[in-house]
């Protein structure tokens, strides 16, 4: 009986408490279920809670004439130049593709990039239209400094916006204010708490309360960076990143706290994009750009143990290498007892991945060389967390969504994106390019987005494709190789030798 009467007043016990966490969650629940059910997802779209900037110029301005749009002469050293008629011609399909150098074509240029030849696969798929497809990739340009230009965008009567970008977001020296301190308090929770609806309304507000900040009012923060007095960041008008300065690479230092804001930022800015085009009736899509995992190694590593683990690592490492030539098996078992000494050494990471691709261990190998671009401190490419983020958006809010990393990355060996499809670390090459624009428009007639397709569309826009790579002069092709020369220089933190 006793037995009995204990069992019943723990069941009592736990139930009251389990009572009073809900009765306290209450409020909580009823924000969010009102939030919802007024369809506010507190994302304001014509303002960024974690960022401002000093000035804005608009991308586009009319011609002389009156009679085209084209890319601000202001705007040149980062965009490439591109038109499109004032008023829009019956019969056309008009689409902005959004993002940083990749999108642009970079290191050749638009004329090989995605949207181009996306242009010609459309145009091929549903010849009863004219498509339209204008590049708006910007050099070193984060989501962040994409989201005013969307804004503008949606201005020229689009019928698709395409957003592909999550490479540069770690670029400018940013620094968040509060946010950073609430991402130091609250850790892990914080992300968890800022995917309800009612907790981003509320950082809204707060942010919406708090006066503005405008250029000359703030305090110096970084090269070309100001605070504005509602604790935000405020950005020069365009692009300094960490990587233009004389001593760039220094710059990065392993910033856990930093990153998780950097994670948060790239989010809202997504459901920012997301919930503009849809104010506007306009569909997005959302590309998850492709990352060279086999061929590219971190741009800069960081120790996290002391001086003596870092010798032994480094030893261990140095035995793999030596006996690699003979027993794949044993250098494998070194390199993973050398990274287990300090499992946030990227290059560690970097050197088991290879050994697992000798090996012939592509799953092990894609782990590892991922959980290398994943503890890079000087991140140029896109991480995991930005990854998972950009993909999570898409599948919370259902707009369609082409992983081009996947894409790509069944053309290579292993199922490993190497330079088999890139020309260096994030850029695609020539046929990269074209894989991704039929990619992109077989997305586009699944969603219902282009009239029926012609018989045998995909080899014809191939063929495309191919002919615009064939018609290009030798000049076009060292223009590139020049270019991407610069680009390994800058990547490596050797922005000095560029001047010179």
């Amino acid at each position: 009986m006793t037995a009995v009467v204990r069992a019943v007043g723990w069941r009592r016990w736990v139930l009251l408490r389990l009572l009073a966490v809900l009765v306290g969650c209450l409020p909580l629940l009823l924000a969010e279920l009102g939030c919802r059910l007024l369809g506010f997802s507190g994302a304001a779209a014509d303002s960024d809670p974690f960022v401002g900037f000093v000035g804005s110029r608009p991308l586009f301005q009319l011609s002389s004439d009156g009679q085209r749009y084209q890319v601000s002469s202001s705007r040149l050293q980062f965009f490439q130049p591109a038109d499109f008629p004032a008023v829009k011609p019956a019969n056309t399909s008009r689409i902005f593709v959004l993002g940083g150098s990749t999108v642009q074509g970079h290191p050749f240029s638009t004329q090989t990039a995605f949207p181009r030849l996306l242009e010609l696969t459309l145009q091929r798929l549903d010849p009863a239209r004219r498509w339209e497809v204008i590049n708006c990739g910007g050099v070193s340009y984060a989501s962040y400094r994409l989201l005013p230009v969307l804004q503008e965008c949606l201005r020229y009567q689009p019928d698709i916006v395409i957003f592909c970008e999550g490479q540069n977001e770690f670029l400018e020296d940013v620094t968040y204010g509060t946010r950073r301190q609430l991402a130091e308090s609250a850790g892990p929770l914080l992300q968890v708490l800022t995917r309800l609806h009612c907790v981003r309304a509320l950082l809204q507000l707060t942010t919406a309360a708090a006066p503005r900040g405008s250029a000359g009012t703030g305090v110096l923060q970084g090269p070309g960076q100001t605070m504005g007095s509602d604790d935000r960041p405020l950005l020069p008008t365009e692009v300094l990143t960490r990587l233009d300065q004389p001593d760039g690479l220094q710059r990065f230092v392993r910033d856990d706290q930093h990153g998780a804001v950097v994670v948060q930022h790239f989010q809202s800015t997504l459901q920012r994009m997301v919930q503009l085009c849809r104010e506007q009736r306009v569909p997005f899509v959302l590309v998850q750009p492709p990352v060279n995992l086999a061929d590219c190694p971190p741009f800069k590593s960081q120790f996290a143990v002391h001086a003596a683990d870092q010798q032994r690592m480094l030893d261990m490492l140095q035995q793999a290498r030596s006996v690699a030539g003979t027993d794949r098996q044993r250098a494998v078992q070194l390199a993973e007892q050398a990274v287990q000494l300090d499992d946030r050494w990227a290059l560690g990471w970097y050197e088991l991945g290879q050994l697992q691709l000798t090996s012939g261990d592509f799953a092990a190998a894609q782990q590892s060389l991922q959980r290398a671009v994943d503890e890079d401190v000087c991140p140029l490419r896109m991480t995991t967390a930005l990854q998972r983020t950009m993909q999570q958006v898409a599948a919370d809010t259902g707009v369609p969504f082409l992983n081009a990393d996947a894409l790509l990355a069944a053309r290579c060996r292993g199922g490993i994106v190497s330079e088999q499809v890139l020309v260096d670390h994030v850029h695609p090459s020539f046929g990269g390019h074209a894989d991704i624009a039929i990619g992109l428009a077989e997305l586009l007639l699944s969603k219902g987005l282009t009239g029926a397709a012609a018989s045998g569309w995909q080899q014809s826009a191939r063929a495309a494709c191919q002919a615009i790579v064939q018609q290009l002069d030798d000049s076009y092709f060292l223009q590139g190789r020049r270019r991407l020369a610069v680009l390994r220089k800058w990547a490596a933190g050797r922005a000095l030798e560029l001047e010179e």
